[in-house]
């Protein structure tokens, strides 16, 4: 028999996540909550405010610049001000910093209790007992108590509509101020009671103002109220403050937890729903779309949705640690727990099948087959339920033991799948058992389907195994299995095999699997389940939240898609327990999935469900070189300062746990690096001038909407700066031009030293041995000879002596000792009394600006004298003058030769024969030119950039 507990228990928990002391709120009371224009949760306590990120608490204190610690409220002005009231009247706060407004220093000793802006900008400070504070834009300060017609002096909420109006919640009535008009109103108006915690106006129909007060709710418009009590459905009628939600729910905060309108009717929150709990003090909807609570000792409480309803033994479960769901007709969840045996769940509540009447309260697996009956698969045992009957097969009839998966074939046979015994094939009351001995590649199975075309797939922890027409195929890793350790095995409606292992998912494609794992995305690695929707996801239980994959979006074309195909909840966001179980998993009629974990079941309902939509907000929150904090604008680093550590964050309030970070160096990183720290580190960055990017990702896979970037320079040590390169580079140079030189020098000095032993050798050997030639002919043709002899005696002798003569010249052109421009004009000189003063010419010289001293290069030096000799010897050949000017000039390289005759037959061919062009070849030899005048006379002139210095 199936007994059902006498009393019906309320079953369902909600997730309501908690931020008290122990996360780091300052304080476990909190009055009041609201969200910055950044993202940021700003909540007041009985000690310290709080800025909240998500994950880190930021306080202030009395020590960071507030004049008393016990904060009552905060609200945020147009231009981005933080306002917070105390018990010592109000201040702002900029940045991290706390200001005080000195015209406002006269609210010192009051509380304030509320805060608003109007629609001119001008400011409205409700105190606890002296009536209202008005600071315009112009910084002018009035008040308004009792006696300029307030109802009461004790202000606690404070709007304006859409007409101008100012309203005032006091704890004496509702006041009205158009223009400088009161209008007050009371229980005698209609208002439920006096003492008025909240005013709300109807984002869908702003004629209505929402009241919260001592003794319920009421909906105000004109002069008429109507209200709403504990018969209406209020959990309790201590209203403290309200809230709108987006899609159209008012959340009200009493003092005996929380309760939802929609639509006419209330929904109840409180200890026993998983509310953390009873006095709430504050409601708030940030933009996602979470409802904020504020509490009396227990924090603040955050409503992530309507979309998990949790189960565990608190709400009446025999077990926590769930193993399989199944459905019959009427409705009711059969949910099997290992130790707990089954639980029957029904409109949300509990009955109880009594573990003492299945074989064992150790159940693996329940599952429903076509005639509606409930098979129960146990560790020591196989049952089934059938029309509120329990029905034990005897060992006689089944003799296995641990039943780990059920199916129901087509043609009616069941399929068990068992732990250490290999799959049982169960019909008519009889059974066949399968194992290695027959192909299995292992006796541990899970969990067998049948495709499209009747063969039969088994999860096994040997890979997966495919039955047809009694022949195996298995399938390993080798085929593209990421684990050979199956965990579940279905057939989703395109008829694709999907299996889940200890290390990912994967599908068949007819050929092979193809594996999805934790690097793709999926939030753990060991995957217990998979189960395809009716709306076509694919849901995979794994050992660290539940994936909802869209496979569209993951194997389409858009990368930003396949970032948001894979949703990931978690215990942060409603589940029960991120460690989901084996094959936990099932669908209701009414479209919503159930999720067994070690810790209780959860119920997604997909209706509630909107997913994370909003985009995190990501933001730079320090940067850090080598240990020492900087400013985030302009950071310019010292060279060791080369560690460098970038801390970021992203505001998101659903899943602050599950933000996932990309980013990269500019440079550095050839691609993004991904990340879930909030930190970037970099040690031993090389000097240069970087740029830091960052993007967020949250729970959807929605990336942030922003880029954060900061800039900054690594400069170089000085070793490394250009400058000093520069100089390194100059010296280097320098010192090598020195060895050059100094190596040129050496040659130099061995060239001349060389230049000057052969012009010895030849002047002392040669020249010698001539002119005992030219002797010898001489002394030869004074004795009695033939004429013929004597004369060849006498050409040898010539010819000797013109040897010697051209001999000398070579020997003092090469002659190291003849390089400067004073030995060359010695020279000149030298010879023109030889060649010229014999014919009685007037010889003018013009040395005058020459410096003596500058060298002569040796090919320089040989074809000048030569082109001066030619020119020498045609005037004493040819010319009729009587007067030869030679002048020379050398200025800064610059070379001049020039050579007159005044005589007048200068224009003979010979003056411009064989003789002129080898003057015009010896001066192209130098990189110079030798131009001829014959006007009034005949000159020759040598120029050119010669390299004399």
């Amino acid at each position: 028999m199936y007994t059902s507990v006498s009393e019906l228990l309320s079953a369902q928990l909600h997730p309501f996540r908690t931020y008290s002391i122990e996360n780091g709120l300052s304080e476990s009371v909190v009055y009041d909550i609201i969200q910055d224009r950044e993202g940021y949760i700003w909540l007041t306590t009985g000690y310290g405010l709080n800025k909240f990120d998500g994950l880190v608490f930021q306080h202030f204190f009395e020590d960071h610049g507030l004049r008393h610690s016990q904060t009552n409220t905060v609200y945020e002005g147009k231009d981005g001000r933080i306002w917070v009231g105390t018990v010592k009247g109000v201040q702002f706060i900029l940045g991290d910093s706390v200001f005080s407004e000195p015209k406002l220093a006269g609210l010192e000793q009051h509380s304030v209790t509320s805060i608003f802006e109007d629609s001119e900008g001008g400011f409205w400070f409700g105190t606890g007992d002296s009536g209202v504070w008005y600071f315009n834009h112009e910084q002018e300060v009035k008040t308004y108590t009792t006696s300029d017609g307030l109802i009461g002096n004790e202000i606690r909420d404070i709007i304006q509509t859409s007409d101008g109006a100012i309203w005032f919640g006091t704890r004496d009535g509702l006041t009205k101020l158009q223009g400088e008009k009161f209008i007050s109103f009371t229980m005698e108006d209609g208002l439920p009671e006096n003492r008025i915690r909240d005013l709300e106006l109807d984002p869908y129909d702003n004629k209505w103002l929402w009241i919260a007060t001592r003794n319920g709710l009421a909906k105000f418009s004109d002069t008429n109220f109507q209200n709403y009590s504990k018969s209406h459905g209020l959990v309790n009628t201590r209203i403290r403050d309200i809230t709108w939600h987006q899609n159209g729910d008012l959340w009200l905060a009493t003092e005996e937890g929380v309760s939802r309108f929609r639509n006419g009717e209330f929904k109840n929150y409180s200890q026993n729903e998983g509310f953390t709990a009873n006095i709430t003090y504050s409601a708030f909807t940030d933009r996602e779309g979470n409802i904020w609570f504020g509490t009396l000792g227990s924090g603040a409480s955050v409503f992530l949705g309507g979309y998990f309803e949790n189960y565990n033994t608190d709400t009446g479960l025999s077990n926590n640690l769930i193993t399989s769901i199944t459905e019959t007709k009427d409705s009711t969840l059969w949910i099997g727990s290992y130790g707990g045996g089954v639980t029957a769940l029904k409109n949300g509540n509990i009955k109880h099948t009594f573990p003492q009447i299945l074989q064992d309260n150790r159940v693996y697996t329940v599952y429903t087959d076509s005639k509606d009956r409930v098979w129960v698969g146990m560790r020591d045992g196989l049952s089934y339920i059938e029309k509120g009957k329990i029905i034990n097969l005897p060992k006689s009839v089944f003799p296995f033991r641990k039943i780990r998966g059920i199916m129901e074939a087509l043609n009616g046979e069941i399929w068990l799948s068992t732990y250490d015994e290999g799959i049982i094939r169960f019909y008519d009351g009889k059974y066949e058992q399968i194992t290695t001995n027959d192909g299995l590649p292992h006796n541990t199975t899970i969990a067998s389907i049948e495709d499209e075309d009747g063969a039969i797939w088994f999860a096994t922890y040997g890979g997966v195994t495919k039955l047809k027409n009694g022949e195996f195929e298995i399938f390993g890793m080798n085929d593209g299995l990421p684990n050979n350790g199956i965990m579940d095995i279905i057939l989703d409606k395109s008829g694709t095999i999907w299996v889940s292992t200890f290390n990912g998912v994967a599908w068949y494609d007819g050929v092979k699997f193809v594996a999805i794992t934790y690097e793709d995305g999926l939030p753990g690695k060991v995957c217990y389940f998979i189960h395809q929707d009716k709306e076509g996801y694919y849901w995979i239980g794994t050992n660290a939240g539940v994936a909802r994959l869209d496979i569209q979006k993951y194997y389409g074309s858009d990368t930003e898609n396949k970032h948001q195909a894979i949703h990931i909840l978690q215990h942060d966001q409603g589940l029960i327990s991120d460690e989901a179980n084996l094959g936990a998993v099932f669908q209701d009629i009414s479209g919503n999935i159930w999720l067994g974990t070690v810790e209780g079941v959860s119920k997604f309902i997909t209706s509630e469900y909107r997913g994370n939509l909003i985009k995190p907000t990501v933001k730079l929150t320090h940067f850090t070189a080598s240990g020492r904090g900087y400013n985030l604008d302009n950071i310019n680093l010292k060279y060791n300062r080369d560690f460098i550590e970038i801390y970021f964050s992203a505001i998101n309030f659903t899943a602050p746990e599950l933000i996932n970070y990309r980013y990269r160096i500019k440079g550095i990183d050839p691609f993004w690096q991904y990340t879930n720290e909030r930190v970037a580190k970099y040690p031993t960055l090389p000097p240069g001038e970087y740029t830091f990017e960052v993007q967020a990702k949250n729970s959807s896979g929605i990336w942030s909407s922003n880029t954060a970037t900061i800039g900054f320079i690594l400069h170089p040590p000085y070793w490394l700066s250009w400058w000093f390169i520069s100089i390194i580079a100059c010296l280097f140079l320098g010192i090598l031009f020195l060895l050059y030189r100094n190596y040129q020098s050496l040659k130099m000095v061995d060239i001349e030293r060389m230049r000057v032993r052969i012009a010895s050798d030849l002047h002392d050997d040669v020249g010698a041995s001539l002119t005992e030639i030219a002797l010898q002919s001489d002394f030869l043709q004074a004795i009695s000879i033939h004429s013929e002899l004597k004369k060849s005696l006498s050409q040898i002798g010539h010819q000797c002596r013109k040897i010697v003569t051209a001999l000398d010249d070579i020997v003092w052109s090469i002659d190291a000792r003849n390089d400067t421009l004073g030995d060359l004009t010695d020279r000149m000189q030298d010879y023109i009394l030889n060649v010229l003063e014999p014919l009685n010419f007037q010889i003018i010289y013009d040395f005058e600006q020459l410096k003596m001293e500058n060298h002569i290069p040796v090919n320089v030096k040989e074809n000048l004298y030569l082109i001066f000799k030619e020119a020498v010897n045609n005037i004493a050949k040819y010319s009729n003058g009587n007067k030869v000017v030679i002048t020379i000039t050398a200025e800064k390289n610059y070379f001049e030769l020039r050579i007159f005759d005044n005589g007048d037959k200068g224009t003979k061919p010979k003056k411009s024969g064989h003789g002129l062009r080898n003057m015009h070849m010896r001066a192209q030899r130098m990189n110079g030119k030798v131009d001829i005048d014959t006007k009034n006379g005949f000159t020759i002139l040598l120029s050119g950039n010669l390299n004399i210095n």
